[in-house]
């Protein structure tokens, strides 16, 4: 090639290396996608050319109300509905249509921008709505819609004879509407203009609960059963034990998984139906929410025990409980102090609780095969006296004393559980020991100090006839008998000396105990499981 071929080649080179990109430059395809929509395009007969982001998102939200506003019939056979695509969670992502809109004809390289570019000039381009609905609202009110042709599906369950034998009830299917089909029509009909009327289709429901389900569960009888008493006079604590109970009712725990007694129960709270009733605070009864909780959890443990379960976290009350044997209490605090068990057998525990006739209970089921004879011994280990406090009393009289409580001795207690087999022992287990506070005797020493009242002396009027003169010691007496001094008839209210007829009489102050309630007049508080940190006083009971 020669000199002068080669120059106008590097010339042509050059001039297109300035040229081409002052074309592109020009022409706009390297505007950030920030900017105006390109002319010939729109979504859903909505032009959006020459809008910004922000522009072309209020003219969207203007189509999405109208949609909003609109109905669709459904029809079945003969019969037909409205559906009111407001109550439905009909939604137009206006963001998501705007940055398609606003990336058309620039992304790709250079050549694909224009040759996107020229199409749309020539033909314009339709961006594709991004539509949804809310799932569950559309689920239930086409459910509610179409009640007369839909036939609910039956959960299989467990029944559970007098004799406490469990059979499995088999579920049923049931008819409902196919709900993808549905969405995927109502969507059609909206985003192509259409008819806004859409035919049903059915389709079988199967149970959520399948009868092969509960049958693999091999569930086929009772494995331990525990009720404790209270007093249904108490209607706040009563309420309370009951809802407490009822979040175990029919809870199936598959096997290894463990169950923490707060996570299933919740937060003791008004919002979760709890009433006002005593709970225990460093020893004393004061009104609180959820008032009785710990007899459940109580109950429960025993419950736990005798099933051969394991136990994986337990603390006792600081006091012992008069609903079960020492040593075997469980006290709960949200947030603080949990009961957990695990299912350590190979299938699933149904449980099983009740609460009537001033009794609370649970049954345990699980696969028979597991059961053993399981008894639970606990015993005292040590006795702690309790400690007398004297505390002043300036309503008393000084130096009278009033017992303001009774003290109450504090124990040790050890636990074991024994499994035996056909009368033979297989495993002993230790238990956690529980560790009861004793209660001090308190006793009230007046400090009020009495002030008697002052006597003016006074001379009395000589007797008639007389010298106008007493003999000394001797006063006239209403009669004209003279009186020696110092006899009972003093003159003072009540007789005798001045000082004993001043002395207020002072009625006994009565002794201060828990209120009864059903043999439950023992206050509970947090205690210490084994290996645990002691945990203060401080912490609301539910007792």
């Amino acid at each position: 090639m020669s000199v002068k071929s080669t120059r106008l080649v590097f010339y042509f080179l050059a001039a297109a290396v300035i040229i081409i990109p002052l074309f592109f430059l020009g022409s706009g395809f390297f505007s950030p996608a920030s900017e105006k929509v390109l002319p010939g395009i729109e979504v859903m007969g909505i032009r959006l050319e020459g809008l910004n982001k922000s522009e072309g998102m209020a003219k969207l939200g203007e189509l999405e109300k109208s949609i909003q506003s609109s109905a669709v019939k459904l029809c079945y056979r003969d019969k037909s509905w409205l559906l009111l695509l407001s109550e439905v969670g009909f939604d137009l992502d206006e963001g998501a249509v705007m940055d398609a809109a606003l990336n058309a004809g620039r992304s790709g390289s250079l050549f694909q921008q224009w040759k996107e570019r020229k199409q749309i000039k020539q033909k314009g381009k339709v961006i594709l709505p991004v539509v949804s609905f809310d799932e569950e609202k559309l689920y239930q009110r086409v459910k509610e819609l179409t009640r007369g042709v839909t036939v609910e599906p039956v959960d299989a369950n467990f029944k559970i004879d007098s004799k406490d034998n469990v059979t499995v009830v088999p579920g049923k299917d049931g008819t409902g509407v196919d709900m993808k089909k549905l969405k995927d029509d109502l969507i059609e009909v909206i985003l192509e203009a259409k008819k806004p009327e859409v035919e049903l289709a059915l389709i079988t429901v199967p149970p959520a609960r399948s009868t092969a389900l509960l049958e693999s569960m091999e569930i086929n009888g009772l494995l331990a059963a525990y009720a404790t008493r209270f007093d249904p006079a108490k209607v706040s604590r009563t309420y309370n034990i009951s809802v407490a109970a009822r979040a175990f009712d029919e809870k199936l725990v598959r096997p290894g998984h463990e169950v923490s007694f707060n996570k299933v129960v919740g937060p003791r709270s008004s919002e979760a139906g709890y009433k006002n009733a005593p709970v225990i605070i460093n020893n004393v009864f004061v009104e609180g929410l959820g008032g009785g909780v710990c007899q459940v959890s109580t109950t429960l443990y025993n419950c736990v025990l005798l099933a051969g379960l394991e136990v994986v976290e337990r603390y006792n009350h600081s006091l012992p409980v008069s609903y079960v044997p020492i040593g075997r209490d469980a006290t709960v605090v949200y947030d603080a102090l949990d009961f957990k068990f695990r299912n350590n057998t190979g299938s699933y525990i149904y449980i099983k609780s009740f609460v009537t006739g001033g009794m609370v209970g649970f049954k345990i089921y699980g696969n028979t095969s597991y059961k053993r004879d399981v008894t639970v011994n606990t015993w005292i280990t040590r006795e702690i006296e309790p400690e007398v406090v004297y505390e002043n009393d300036p309503s008393l009289p000084k130096g009278e004393q009033v017992v303001k409580q009774e003290g109450a001795k504090g124990y040790h207690v050890s636990a074991e559980r024994i499994f035996s087999l056909n009368g033979v022992v297989e495993k002993r287990e230790n238990l956690p020991p529980s560790e009861y506070s004793p209660v001090n005797k308190v006793i009230a020493v007046g400090t009020l100090e009495q002030v008697l009242p002052q006597i003016a002396p006074s001379t009395p009027p000589p007797p008639a006839g007389g010298s106008g003169e007493l003999q000394s010691g001797v006063r006239e007496s209403g009669n004209n008998a003279a009186q020696p001094a110092g006899d009972s008839n003093s003159g003072l209210p009540g007789g005798g000396t001045g000082g004993e007829g001043l002395n207020p009489v002072n009625p006994p102050v009565p002794v201060i105990k828990p209120p009864a309630d059903s043999g439950n007049t023992i206050p509970e508080n947090s205690g210490r499981a084994a290996g645990q940190e002691r945990v203060p006083d401080i912490l609301p009971q539910n007792h």
